[in-house]
């Protein structure tokens, strides 16, 4: 329902770093943008890797290690997020239970699934999607700055900071933040030839730089809209960019 907090975060992050656990990270992350702010604000300053093997740490801890998501090419649990190769070749196991990021489709069609309601939204079949130049859960386009402040924390509103989770209007499926507050790291590489709506379920094969969705805090309103995406290498940790989880249940 929200961005990871650091307190989530780092909870995890401790007991996967205790002896014997076997879990390496690059980054420790950070509470919010400025690294002091309350642990309900969203950890920052981690990179994809570190991201998914969290995310691996998470699932061990919370589900079975038989459930991790994120493999090396040998199958074995990937708990290295400073082993190059090990993450850039790693292995989606969408048959498993685990915490995982959202693919970038999972991750816009999340930002605007509407249901049956048609406002301000574009139909698809029988459902409704929010329109591209909009943010999660808004009501109008960008340029209706109150719609943009009841969910969104950006650029006009934030005063150059995260802000706890949760605290905007939520979107139709009940999920806070999807746009503003961090960028939000996804799983797919990046690949230019492929337009936000025609995504492969996960994504391009390969490439140089992961998706990140969302917009955040010190991003103009444009930015921010469920059409937007950028593109970022695996290795950036930055006070912009935090991460959601995901996982498959039912298969």
């Amino acid at each position: 329902k929200t961005e990871v907090t650091y307190k989530l975060w780092k909870e995890v992050y401790d007991e996967a770093v205790k002896p014997g656990h076997g879990y390496v990270f690059a980054n420790a992350g950070k509470k919010g943008s400025s690294g002091t702010g309350s642990e309900d604000e969203p950890v920052t300053t981690i990179s994809w890797r570190d991201c998914i093997v969290w995310c691996n740490a998470y699932t061990e801890k919370e589900k079975g290690i038989e459930q991790c998501v994120y493999r090396r090419n040998d199958d074995a649990v990937l708990k290295d997020a400073t082993a190059e190769d090990d993450c850039k070749y790693a292995e989606l196991r969408m048959d498993k239970k685990g915490f995982r990021l959202p693919t970038a489709a999972e991750g816009e069609y999340a930002a605007r699934w509407q249901g049956s309601d048609s406002t301000n939204a574009a139909q698809y079949g029988d459902v409704w999607l929010t329109k591209v130049n909009s943010a999660s859960g808004a009501k109008a386009d960008w340029n209706t700055a109150d719609e943009m402040k009841a969910v969104a924390w950006y650029q006009d509103n934030a005063e150059g900071k995260t802000h706890p989770v949760g605290e905007k209007r939520a979107n139709a499926l009940g999920l806070y933040d999807m746009s503003g507050n961090v960028w939000e790291w996804c799983w797919d590489w990046y690949d230019d030839n492929t337009p936000d709506g025609g995504q492969d379920p996960t994504g391009a094969a390969s490439g140089f730089s992961r998706v990140a969705r969302g917009g955040c805090w010190s991003d103009y309103a444009l930015y921010c809209v469920v059409g937007v995406r950028v593109d970022s290498i695996p290795i950036l940790s930055i006070i912009n960019f935090g991460l959601r989880i995901a996982c498959s249940v039912g298969r």
